[in-house]
Parts: structure tokens; sequence; C-alpha cells
């Protein structure tokens, strides 16, 4: 397959221009769902929620989106054209933990009685502590105070509407039946610990969550600590979907494409690139800090218009290759 070869130009013209594409169908029982955020000042605008139906008459939905009146009334909406209502849906499958993808669940599971499915890992770090620490690693890091208000916000925006209890924890190698379509789980760690793809091998459709997508390079590291680093738990997690080239990648940000080998190979050599760019700013810088190293790389938005959650996701991956490259005593740690 060709890179990038784009299914629906109108959605991609949607993802390039800071629209939100109309509902589509992907396959048979198969259709998009755009769930809209909250605040257009956001640097994302959708994320693409999933709607799937099966021959018993009930929905599963992968990835429900942000929890807010107007995507309620989105799920509702395209629920009924397709003469189907919320008490349809059987069950909610979450990609990981952020609150794009899993806000909405918990208000459609005590709508529908439907089960929430998660990775085992994610469901550890959803249980587990995010805040507090705030403070420590802003020293790491190197933020200057003036900034740190701003990032500190980010820990609770990301993290305080994903608590959940799933119904049904599963691990890389599951094979859910959702009435009678099958979806392999695809363990896949680095976006978070426990994001997973899920794999449709009857229709050939790969639903990548954050761990592909056909614009962005995905933040890494951002579903709270992890035994691991979460770059080379990233390029290792590459290889697993990168083989599925002849399946339509249906991801959880920008626009539907075929192509994931080709695009897996793209964001692997980012992460190469931007390892020897940190390794060739610590040549030439004596104990920087996280921040200045940051501030000396090409940013696609420029290190000056970096904010909130950009700003957070740049540091933290700033700090994993450095790790990566074992050069840590090398860094000031204070601000």
């Amino acid at each position: 397959m060709t890179a990038d070869q784009v299914v629906d130009p109108a959605e991609q013209q949607a993802a390039l221009h800071g629209g939100v594409p109309a509902p589509a169908q992907v396959a048979d029982g198969v259709w998009t769902l755009p769930t809209e955020f909250p605040s257009k000042g956001q640097p994302l605008r959708y994320t693409l929620s999933y709607v799937l139906t099966d021959a018993s008459g009930g929905v599963h939905l992968i990835d429900p989106g942000v929890d807010t009146e107007n995507n309620w009334k989105r799920l509702e909406g395209r629920l009924s054209s397709l003469g189907h209502s919320v008490s349809d849906i059987r069950s909610i499958v979450v990609t990981h933990l952020h609150f794009d993808h899993l806000g909405m669940g918990a208000r459609v599971r005590e709508a529908s009685g439907a089960e929430v499915v998660l990775h085992r890992l994610e469901q550890l770090a959803i249980d587990g502590e995010f805040g507090g620490a705030d403070q420590e690693r802003f020293d790491r890091w190197g933020v200057p105070h003036a900034r740190r208000d701003e990032l500190a916000r980010v820990t609770e925006e990301r993290f305080s509407k994903a608590q959940i209890t799933a119904d049904r924890i599963v691990e890389g190698g599951t094979e859910l039946d959702l009435g009678g379509t099958r979806l392999e789980v695809i363990w896949t760690p680095g976006h978070t610990y426990g994001s997973i793809c899920l794999r449709d091998p009857d229709r050939k459709l790969l639903f990548t969550g954050d761990h592909v997508l056909p614009l962005l390079n995905p933040g890494l590291g951002l579903g709270g600590p992890t035994p691991s680093n979460p770059i080379s738990d990233y390029l290792d997690a590459l290889d697993r979907v990168a083989r599925f080239d002849d399946h339509q990648v249906c991801p959880g940000h920008g626009y539907r494409f075929y192509g994931v080998k080709a695009r897996c190979e793209k964001l692997g050599a980012h992460h190469a690139r931007r390892t020897a760019e940190v390794a060739e700013v610590l040549d030439r810088l004596d104990r920087p800090s996280v921040w200045q190293v940051a501030s000396q790389l090409y940013w696609s938005l420029g290190w000056e218009n970096l904010s909130h959650y950009l700003l957070d996701s740049a540091l933290a991956q700033v700090e994993m290759h450095i790790a990566r490259l074992g050069r840590d005593a090398e860094l000031e740690q204070s601000a």
C-alpha cells in the first residue's frame, strides 16, 4: 500500500483545516462518530469515535470521546440515524485512559448497562496516583516558575476526567467477541503504558487510538509512571501493527488511511532523528536542564508557541530521549 492513502478526502480536509468531519461509514456495520473537544482553542478539534453494530441488534463503541452535552447529542443522533438508541449499546472498548477517548464511558454505561473494556495496565494506571509530584518534575526539568501553573493544570485536566473501573480487563492477544464481530487486542505501549489497538480481521480494520495517527507524532509517556522507557516501548509496538498493511487504519484523530507500515516507519524515523538531535544539544551545552535542551530543538509549531499539554508532552519526551541515551547525569536539575 502507498503511505497515507486517504480513505475519505472530506475527512482529511476537515482534519487539515481545523474542522470537524461529518460521520461516515467505514465498512458494513461500522461508522465513525466524530466527538468534538469542548474548547476550540485546543490543537485537536475532535476524537474519531467508532460505532459498530452486530447481527443481534447490539451496538458497540470504540473510544466514546469527551463527555459533553454536545457529544451526547451527537451519539444519540448517530444511533437514531442507524435505527438504534443508547439503550442498545452493549460494550465500550477504550484504547487508552485519556478523557478525549474514555471521557463519556461512564455516562454511556450508566444509561445503557454496557460493559467498559480496558487493558489491565491502563486500569492500574487509572487507579494509581498521577498528581502530587508536579513540582518535583518541574524541578527536574528546570521549568521556569512563570510556566509552572500552566503545566500543573495539564495533570488535572488529563486525568481527573478518566476515573472509571472497567467491567472487563483484557491483555494483548485477547480476542473480543462483540455480538459476532471479532476484535483482536494488540498491546501497544508508548502513548500510555496500557494503550491498545484493535484489529478486525474479517473487515481488515485497524483501530489505532493514539498509537498511530496520520498527521501527528503521538505524545509518549502520557499515562503515568512506567517501568520502561516509553520511546523504546513505542518503537517496539509500532512493529506489532506495521504488518497489517492491507488494513484500513481507523485512528483516534485525523482521518482514515491505508499504509500503516510506511506511517510506522516515518514515526520511528522521527524518534531516531530526535534522539540524535538531543545528543547533539547535550554535546554542546554544559549541564543543561531538560527545558534548555528542549528549547534548542526544532518543533513544528515553534518552541515559543508550545503551551499547556503540548509543552508538557515536549518536555517529557525530551527527558525520555536523554534517558534512552543514558545521559541523565549530564543534566542540571533545578530551575
